[in-house]
């Protein structure tokens, strides 16, 4: 199985007029940025089979944009609630070891879960595995999973620095 994982662009900043965590929006340099490295998602010739966004709204932004660019088998982005910032990784490890052995997806979400995942898909024997995601990184984990344990390799991870290279 293939795990590709892009952290949510940048988002409006705590204010009055956004109330709450949840309903916060990519700003208008946040939506451009994510365009660019969705793009560049595709110029790395990644083909999906589905889409799982966190429900909050600057996640669920970021997911339908890369809908828009990146090959899907689904149209439409799937949420999975697991994907919230404070969420448990073993919440995630469980839906994903429903998913066919053959899958291609992308969940798109949140720090710290999202680190915590790729740190708990690829250590090994209990060792400690460090990442750190940034906004509009961009991960990719080769999994196995039996029953449900999933674990794998880290394929690649890029920065948002380094996709927009990629996007020109």
């Amino acid at each position: 199985m293939d795990v590709y994982i892009l952290r949510h662009g940048k988002a409006e900043e705590h204010s009055v007029s956004v109330r709450g965590d949840a309903k916060r929006n990519l700003t208008e340099a946040g939506r451009k940025e994510m365009q660019c490295i969705a793009k560049a998602i595709k110029r790395l010739d990644v083909r999906l089979d589905c889409i799982m966004s966190s429900p909050l709204l600057r996640a669920r932004q970021t997911a339908e944009i890369a809908l828009v660019y990146v090959k899907s088998k689904r149209k439409t982005v799937a949420i999975w609630s697991e994907l919230k910032p404070e969420s448990d990784v073993s919440s995630i490890m469980k839906k994903l070891s429903a998913l066919k052995p053959a899958s291609s997806v992308l969940l798109v979400g949140h720090e710290p879960v999202l680190s915590n995942l790729i740190g708990s898909l690829i250590s090994q024997d209990g060792c400690d595995v460090s990442v750190i995601l940034r906004k509009g990184g961009f991960a990719h984990v080769e999994c196995t999973s039996k029953g449900r344990t999933v674990s794998g390799s880290l394929r690649s991870i890029l920065t948002p620095k380094h996709l927009k290279k990629l996007c020109k």
